[in-house]
């Protein structure tokens, strides 16, 4: 009988390095301090949706980031207009996230996020085509499993002014 200990040792690997949010059910606490993605357990799945657009997510390459699309309703056909990746940066302990837009009047976003309770919080940084630079704070309250408050605070001398806002509803 030829040695196995090699192929054992890999499928033990592999079942010890799964992150926690690549199991159908939804984390629970003891997962989501061990697995920084297992807060976007919510959003994936299904179309949320907002006035004339929605977004869609699921999970990235071995559940090790979350993509994202945004469509806006046009002529009754969806037109895709940003996409991006959020993932765990392991040398800066964050969570990270880079998007792309068009047809907007901005083309890049550069986002830190985290989860706090109920709520997802990320500092994130606009930038137009010509580069020029908008500082946000960005904000998604979960008041249910199918909404959640969006809004969109820019960062001025004065404070944060809210720039945006909505309830995003959750269709399958």
């Amino acid at each position: 009988m030829k040695n196995r200990a090699p192929l054992v040792i890999a499928v033990i690997a592999a079942t010890l390095l799964m992150p926690a949010h690549t199991r159908s059910q939804a984390p629970g606490p003891q997962q989501s301090a061990l697995d920084p993605l297992a807060p976007f357990e919510r959003l994936i799945g299904g179309q949320w949706h907002l006035e004339g657009s929605y977004q869609e997510f699921e999970w990235g390459v071995g559940g090790l980031s979350v993509r994202a699309r945004s469509y806006f309703i046009i002529e009754g056909k969806p037109k895709l207009v940003s996409e991006g990746i959020w993932f765990w940066h392991p040398g800066e302990k964050q969570i990270k996230g880079v998007f792309t837009a068009t047809d907007m009047p901005v083309v890049f976003f550069d986002y830190k996020t985290r989860f706090e309770g109920d709520r997802m919080v990320s500092d994130l940084i606009s930038y137009g085509a010509k580069g020029n630079e908008t500082v946000y704070v960005e904000t998604w309250d979960f008041t249910d499993a199918t909404h959640y408050v969006w809004k969109l605070f820019k960062k001025t001398p004065d404070g944060l002014h809210e720039e945006m806002g909505g309830t995003y509803s959750k269709r399958q």
